[in-house]
């Protein structure tokens, strides 16, 4: 397998190993949450139906319809304990809520009037926790249409019960006034639902657009609009004393790749040339595309010695290396410190001065120009001659 094609794989499976992490995140959270909403919800259901049992005009609802509630609370809780499927559950829940909420408002056609009231109001806000569940296991339309659904109904069939026994329906204000507060709040929650929705996609459209305005499309390194924000970063380093060096780096007669073996080749070398530069660097070390065949190493924090050693073992590295169809390639590094009055054009023009002295002296070297703070002036060092 081509080296290229171990790096396209690595990073696809880094990705899906990161997509992955944080789904079982997600779904861990959620099943907390639940047993935590299944713990106080069965309390309260025990609860109301030891106070409802022991009297004479006990709803049937509570009496009857509420163990029912507690039985699939208590499958719910040992689901969810058992890690099976988590949308196994949520459905199920669901959906016995749902015939609990049509259950209680047909129950409120059959019952005395007087208890309408109490019956509905109790099946609204059963509607209310069911909707919010609804949001959270549907997508928004298909929550929406179920939520509306159920509130249409359950709206609906009391007001023609009324009509139909021909009761006086301005006595039934008490209802309408649930009900009313009820739609107000399933309407915020579906608006709710869709802002949340459109945030997200929104967010993830702005960074993908960041992100394909700070990434080169070939290498997939960072480009000289994101290296320049890092090199400001080190700067602000070095005047906190914490140094830093940067790495030019230019493959050498690359020109002659592409005229002899065409773009596509060269464009291999150089997706491979960033995967083994990245496998060198450290931790906290960039890399980036400079521009053509250049590269741009920013290495904050680091001394003189080791980021001369490691210039030197990217040369070697490199030319050491077999590209595609066994290509071989050197290149030349400009090595550079920075000083706590340089800026970033600064910077890069000693980095420049020294990758051109490297390919003046022969190429397939390292050429170091440190920084003389008291002169302002350079002078070139040649680290490593051609072998």
């Amino acid at each position: 397998m081509q080296p290229q094609n171990q790096e396209r794989r690595q990073s696809s499976n880094l990705l899906a190993s990161r997509t992955w992490s944080a789904v079982a995140t997600s779904e861990a959270l959620r099943r907390r949450v639940y047993l935590w909403a299944i713990v106080l919800g069965s309390v309260i259901l025990i609860v109301t139906w030891l106070m409802q049992f022991r009297r004479p005009n006990a709803s049937l609802y509570v009496l009857f319809g509420q163990p029912v509630i507690l039985l699939q609370s208590l499958w719910a809780a040992w689901w969810l304990l058992r890690g099976k499927p988590l949308i196994v559950a949520e459905r199920v829940v669901f959906v016995v809520n749902a015939l609990a909420v049509l259950g209680q408002t047909l129950l409120a056609m059959l019952t005395d009037p007087r208890q309408i009231i109490g019956l509905t109001s109790s099946a609204y806000w059963t509607l209310v926790a069911l909707s919010i569940l609804s949001f959270l296991i549907f997508s928004n339309r298909q929550a929406l249409i179920f939520s509306a659904s159920l509130f249409a109904l359950s709206v609906a069939l009391p007001w023609g019960t009324l009509m139909f026994r021909g009761d006086t329906l301005s006595a039934y204000t008490e209802l309408a006034r649930v009900q009313v507060t009820c739609g107000v709040i399933l309407a915020l929650l579906s608006g709710l639902a869709w802002y949340r929705e459109s945030f997200t996609v929104e967010r993830g459209q702005r960074l993908s657009l960041e992100r394909l305005a700070h990434t080169d499309p070939l290498t997939g390194l960072p480009n000289r609009r994101a290296l320049y924000r890092e090199i400001e970063e080190v700067l602000d380093g070095e005047r906190q004393d914490m140094g830093g060096y940067f790495i030019l780096l230019d493959i050498d007669h690359f020109k002659r790749v592409n005229d002899t073996y065409g773009h596509n080749v060269g464009d291999e070398v150089l997706i491979q040339l960033a995967a083994l530069i990245r496998a060198e660097l450290r931790e906290g070390d960039m890399v980036g595309r400079w521009g053509g065949e250049e590269f741009l190493i920013i290495l904050p924090g680091l001394s003189a010695e080791p980021a001369e050693h490691l210039a030197e073992r990217l040369r070697l590295c490199i030319e050491q290396q077999a590209f595609r169809n066994g290509q071989g390639v050197t290149a030349s590094l400009g090595v550079t410190s920075c000083a706590a009055s340089d800026d970033s054009k600064r910077c890069i023009a000693r980095a420049d001065r020294a990758l051109y002295a490297a390919k003046t002296a022969g190429r397939n070297r390292v050429v170091f120009m440190p920084e003389d703070e008291g002169r302002g002036d350079t002078q070139d060092v040649v680290l490593t001659k051609p072998v």
